[in-house]
């Protein structure tokens, strides 16, 4: 799903892919951050052995895994509008790219 910004802090999804919340929103309607809304979440994105990525939110019980990034994004979206409450998500995700690596001596 793609947050698409309707003004500085505002987000409209065009359709909601949560099954516990029913009918999709109208096109028209916008979740608007309550006062003590989250503003911003954190995700940390780590690439699996077998190539595809897992992303974990700081702070909040969101988990998602997808075989490419662009998936991971959509899949980071959708997993936000459906764990927070209409009208308490976050207007910003952000992504944490974590990668290991080895030296051998």
């Amino acid at each position: 799903m793609r947050l698409q910004p309707s003004a500085p802090g505002v987000a409209v999804p065009p359709q909601s892919l949560c099954p516990d919340r029913g009918s999709t929103p109208p096109a028209t309607a916008r979740l608007v951050p309550l006062e003590g809304a989250m503003q911003e979440i954190l995700f940390v994105v780590e690439e699996a052995e077998d190539g595809s990525y897992r992303a974990s939110a700081a702070g909040a019980a969101i988990h998602t895994e997808a075989d490419t990034l662009e998936e991971l994004h959509r899949e980071i979206r959708d997993a936000v509008v459906c764990h927070f409450d209409p009208g308490q998500a976050p207007s910003l995700i952000r992504l944490h790219h974590v990668r290991q690596e080895l030296l051998a001596l």
